[in-house]
């Protein structure tokens, strides 16, 4: 029987759409294509007994992250998030789980060097996953100086840490965004992947791997909780552009294949490389926003155009109508691990590195959105602030 609310709300008009609030439809099911069985023996022998610290811990991808790791046997598990009710859910979830033993939550922001040093002398991390970042593009775009002060100077604040405490291994998650970026968030994203290369390449005792993936399913900000909530209040579903296509995967399948990437070279018996790697999901072929929503109300029962109206909203500022995972002048290469691959985008070396990148914290510190602009611009010369997302087009080459 419905509760009272539930009535209530079909009354209201939730009814005539047929949806009951709060029904679950699998994701994973609207994909193009099944998810990867994955082998994780290497990852898990890279974590077990080791202290492991996973920043952006109550965010989709670093929850996930802290659930398939507990169950790893780490000695130490380091959850950083400065979102406190996020950190709290998960901190609750592994504690119910029965992995209470082995972990422990840092509410602590990793702009703020100093609090996050304290963290890592506590923690004393061999391996570190760097998942904190502002991600969602428009909100970024117009909060240019924040994104800039978490994506860079927090991603810089946590690799120096790393260093400092000779952590073994560095994961660095990053985004499709990062390619070609026309949004300022994919542009920040970047300049954290090139201080990662460059570290990578200055020195050899702590490694560093970036990870490139596109749209996690379900995650914060994503379509499918969004498209959600429309189907259930009864529509309209909006999608900013009839053309517009994104690369998509599965919560879980992605940080499988994290991990998988990220203990890629440290198995027994293999040298540990030091060439600024960045691996890059292989997420299958890209899907139509239009025909994932369809997807969508289909799977709820009801009829796209008929019961649940789709309404184009047009493109918003950095949006893309096409995301890529690597450039044309990549050279990609197969790891042997199914699903990951390696990519050769360009590097700069640190000298040359260091002083631009404190030209870009130094103007996000200032709240000088024009001279950060600038300096972004000067690391990442593809980004331009004047670039319209309308001015692209999909390119058929780099799906």
């Amino acid at each position: 029987m419905p509760g009272i609310v539930e009535i209530v709300r079909g009354f209201l008009g939730a009814e005539r759409t047929r949806v009951r609030p709060g029904q679950t439809i699998d994701l994973a099911n609207l994909l193009p294509r099944p998810p990867r069985k994955i082998d994780l023996k290497a990852a898990r022998k890279m974590m077990a007994g080791r202290s492991i610290l996973v920043t952006g811990a109550g965010g989709t991808i670093g929850s996930e992250l802290c659930r398939q790791i507990a169950s790893f046997e780490p000695g130490r598990l380091t959850l950083v998030d400065n979102a406190e009710f996020a950190l709290y859910q998960i901190d609750l979830e592994l504690k119910e789980a029965g992995y209470g033993g082995i972990f422990k939550s840092e509410l602590t922001d990793v702009c703020r060097a100093e609090h996050l040093r304290r963290v890592f002398d506590r923690a004393e991390p061999d391996v570190v996953l760097h998942a904190a970042a502002f991600k969602h593009v428009p909100i970024v775009e117009e909060n240019r100086c924040a994104g800039a002060l978490t994506n860079v100077l927090g991603a810089k604040n946590v690799f120096d840490a790393a260093m400092e405490h000779e952590a073994e291994s560095v994961v660095f998650i990053s985004t499709d965004k990062a390619v070609n970026p026309t949004s300022f968030m994919g542009a920040t994203k970047r300049i954290a992947e090139l201080y990662a290369q460059a570290l990578d390449v200055a020195q050899n005792d702590t490694r560093f791997v970036t990870v490139r993936f596109g749209n996690v399913l379900g995650s914060t900000g994503s379509v499918a909780p969004l498209f959600t909530r429309q189907i259930e209040r009864g529509g309209p579903v909006t999608v900013t552009h009839p053309e517009i296509i994104r690369y998509f995967m599965s919560t879980r399948e992605a940080i499988q294949l994290v991990l998988l990437a990220s203990s890629l070279d440290v198995a027994e018996n293999t040298i540990v490389t030091h060439d600024g790697r960045v691996f890059v999901l292989d997420m299958g072929e890209p899907l139509k926003i239009l025909d994932f929503a369809k997807r969508m109300i289909e799977a709820y029962g009801l009829t796209p155009g008929k019961d649940i109206e789709i309404k184009f909203t047009g493109l918003r500022p950095g949006e893309k109508l096409f995301e890529e995972i690597f450039l044309d002048t990549d050279a990609l290469v197969k790891t042997g691990a199914e699903g990951v691959l390696l990519a050769s985008p360009a590097m700069i070396d640190l000298p040359i590195l260091n002083p631009r990148l404190s030209d870009v914290i130094d103007a996000a510190l200032r709240g000088e959105q024009a001279g950060l602009d600038e300096a972004v611009h000067h690391l990442v010369p593809e980004f331009s602030a004047a670039n319209g997302a309308a001015a692209h087009s999909p390119n058929q080459s780099n799906r």
